[in-house]
């Protein structure tokens, strides 16, 4: 039962909350998205990677992983910049769980800039939940995507 008892009904009901779930599930505060299993380890929400990986000649590999929205826009795009002039970038998306309209803005950003400098993106390994939001927005056909990292590597070389 969640009683209010004067004071900040907010502070209130996440006292109340907190109690009741016997110190699992939400923390209070600003930070509800966040769980904390006894005995385990849960990723915060919202956990992403960024990482880059050597390609061959000329060729930028950029590997996403986890939930990517704005705070992984400044981290993807520093590395399309980078690549702005060289022969071609992959972005391997297949540890991606999850991207919001801010990384896919950043995505559609990334094929315009590129393109700017004749240097071909290509997008590798689309999890079925990104491929269904390009379906749903309707830019599946804006971008270069192909089945696995090596393809996307063959494409640029075609």
């Amino acid at each position: 039962m969640i009683r209010r008892t004067g004071g900040n009904r907010r502070s209130s009901l996440l006292n109340s909350v907190h109690q009741a779930s016997g110190d699992i599930g939400m923390i209070e505060g600003h930070r509800l998205h966040e769980a904390r299993i006894e005995g385990g380890r849960v990723e915060p929400a919202g956990a992403f990677t960024v990482a880059d990986v050597t390609g061959p000649g000329g060729v930028g590999i950029v590997v996403l992983a986890g939930e990517l929205d704005m705070a992984a826009t400044a981290a993807v795009r520093a590395r399309v910049d980078a690549a702005a002039g060289a022969r071609g970038l992959v972005i391997d998306l297949a540890e991606v769980t999850f991207i919001d309209s801010s990384m896919l803005k950043e995505l559609l950003r990334a094929g315009a800039e590129l393109g700017r400098y004749e240097t071909r993106l290509v997008l590798a390994s689309v999890p079925p939940a990104v491929k269904r939001l390009f379906d749903l927005t309707r830019t599946t056909e804006l971008f270069s995507i192909e089945p696995d990292r090596d393809a996307a590597l063959r494409a640029i070389e075609s």
